[in-house]
């Protein structure tokens, strides 16, 4: 019997713009093809071109688009995920490696569109198919986090079972069964260009007049983004990471903030890479597109997620709800990740994912979670902005956030750090509360990681530490908004006992603040709205069900209509 001991395909690295179109139909067109298919049972080449298969990737995901002609009747198979899937006519996608390191993941993908998978989760990758005369198509994405590849190339297969031809066709011929890892194809992963972005670009710290660019490249480079509000001729430039009169040459992760630029407005902006040792400036990368946030008052809905760990899945379910997209910005409101240990897990938890489903700005919040493990300053590598902190303040639509950066998995040895960190937020606290924009916004919230519950709760101790004096009188805040706990959780201003869903919570005392307090659930969302004079809280549960909604008026009512104000 003939196998083969090595096919091989080169599969090139392929960006998108993140609005699709026409990039999209290129992208299919210069990507890695396998036409030639060949007989399972002895490993002879097929005449019929009846199958084609087209491969490309970008930086996190590899994408499968399999044309599968079938001039006999098709049996589509299970529309269900789980084994059934393996009936009928079907797609089998193989990797792995065989040794002392061995591993293996295997894909099934239906012509119904169910799907079963080994050592991977159905919630981690995606596939779907149609079903048109003469022929079935079928796309594909899987996640190269899923394959735990240590080189350039990886192990690697595509077969298809024709249930009424009975035959069963293979790109690499593998002997005597399909679970012969040592005799896979393999799949080749040519470098990447310096200049390649790997991750991003992803709009950061949005505010009325900025906001911060962030994204990362293959090889160190200098760097610079040009933008222009949508309609005008021309573009601005603003640099990277600029240092006394130059730019940063020796960084892959790249910071751009914009400045001065107008409220509630329409902007275009595109990367590019320089090279200044070798002369070379790259071509422009994409063109990608954001709004700042607006000064005066307007209706307006923000999603605010927390505590997913990691949990991709739960992430995309959520981002992919309709009340979620149709979001001004999202906010991540802390423990997006379970632990910090480098940065390379605030793309594998959550920042791909994100990229890939969320086409807005977002604000990222530190939670105690970011703080945990020897990598923790990951996360402000990545989203502390050029200020390089957790804790600043933002306007959206005469509304005022403050955003608290508390209760870090701190180390007992350096409580005195700790306690710097908290004194410098409560100095801050003070020149906030005297600024116009604070005085004058219809509403004021907090945002922090740790919400005030209970006196119970260190945590609630610690927030009440920093707060205490300068936000906790009455009037001066018109809601706080956290998650930390897990559940959903609500404290009401005037009530003794929380209304929570953990029972462990609902027995505590309540803490006596002026202002509402709500606590989103472990990967849940919240959907703060504004609908004229008043705010608007839903709070959804892990399933998508809405377990709560409230109303937030604003304490003193308001000044004027023509500009935000309400207290006197």
């Amino acid at each position: 019997m003939q196998y083969d001991r090595e096919r091989r395909i080169f599969v090139p690295l392929i960006l998108e713009r993140n609005d699709g179109g026409a990039e999209k139909s290129a992208a299919w067109s210069e990507s890695a093809v396998i036409s030639e298919f060949r007989s399972y049972a002895d490993g002879s080449v097929l005449t019929d071109a009846l199958t084609e298969a087209r491969l490309r990737r970008n930086w996190t995901d590899l994408f499968l688009r399999v044309v599968c002609r079938e001039p006999v009747d098709i049996v589509p198979g299970s529309p269900e995920d789980g084994y059934g899937a393996l009936e009928g006519d079907h797609l089998e996608i193989f990797f792995g490696e065989s040794g002392d390191d061995c591993w293996y993941r295997h894909f099934v993908v239906a012509a119904a569109g169910g799907r079963f998978s080994e050592f991977a989760e159905l919630s981690q990758w995606e596939a779907e198919t149609e079903i048109l005369p003469g022929m079935w198509l079928a796309e594909i994405r899987i996640p190269l986090a899923l394959l735990p590849r240590t080189g350039e190339s990886v192990g690697f297969n595509i077969a298809r079972q024709r249930s009424t031809a009975k035959q069963l066709l293979v790109w690499s011929h593998t002997g005597a069964a399909f679970h012969n890892i040592d005799r896979l194809g393999r799949m080749y992963f040519p470098p990447p260009d310096p200049a390649t972005v790997t991750h991003g670009p992803w709009v950061g710290r949005p505010e009325c007049s900025s906001v911060e660019i962030s994204w990362e490249t293959a090889g160190a480079c200098a760097a610079l983004v040009e933008y222009r509000r949508r309609g005008e001729p021309g573009f601005q430039t603003a640099f990277a990471d600029p240092l006394a009169g130059t730019v940063r040459r020796d960084r892959m992760l790249h910071h751009v903030r914009l400045e001065g630029l107008l409220p509630d407005s329409e902007y275009e902006y595109r990367l590019k890479m320089l090279f200044p040792e070798c002369g070379e400036l790259s071509s422009e990368c994409g063109m990608f597109s954001f709004r700042t946030n607006a000064r005066q008052a307007k209706d307006f809905s923000l999603p605010i997620i927390s505590d997913t760990h990691c949990r991709t899945g739960d992430l995309m379910r959520i981002l992919r709800r309709t009340e979620v997209r149709d979001g001004d910005f999202a906010v991540l409101l802390g423990d997006i990740v379970t632990a910090s240990p480098g940065k390379r897990i605030y793309y594998d938890g959550f920042l791909d994912v994100m990229l890939r489903e969320w086409k807005k700005p977002f604000v990222c919040i530190p939670g105690n979670h970011e703080y945990r493990g020897a990598g923790a300053g990951a996360w402000f590598d990545l989203f502390a902005g050029s200020d390089g902190k957790g804790y600043f303040s933002f306007s959206h639509g005469g509304v005022f956030f403050i955003v608290m950066d508390l209760v870090g998995d701190y180390s007992i040895y350096r409580a005195e750090l700790e306690q710097m960190h908290r004194t410098r937020q409560r100095e801050w606290l003070k020149e906030v509360v005297r600024s116009e924009e604070f005085q004058q916004a219809d509403f004021r919230v907090i945002l922090s990681h740790v919400g005030l519950i209970s006196p119970a709760l260190d945590s609630s101790r610690a927030v009440f530490e920093v707060i205490d004096g300068i936000l906790t009188a009455p009037g001066m805040v018109d809601l706080m908004i956290g998650g930390h706990e897990h559940c959903y959780c609500r404290n009401v201003p005037g009530e003794t006992k929380l209304r929570c869903t953990a029972p462990g919570l609902r027995d505590l005392p309540a803490w006596e603040v002026p202002f509402p307090v709500v606590l989103n659930d472990y990967c849940a969302h919240l959907e703060l709205s504004r609908r004229g004079a008043t705010l608007h809280v839903k709070a959804f549960d892990a399933t998508g069900n809405v377990v709560d909604e409230f109303p937030v008026e604003p304490v003193g009512g308001f000044r004027g209509r023509t500009t935000p104000g309400r207290r006197g």
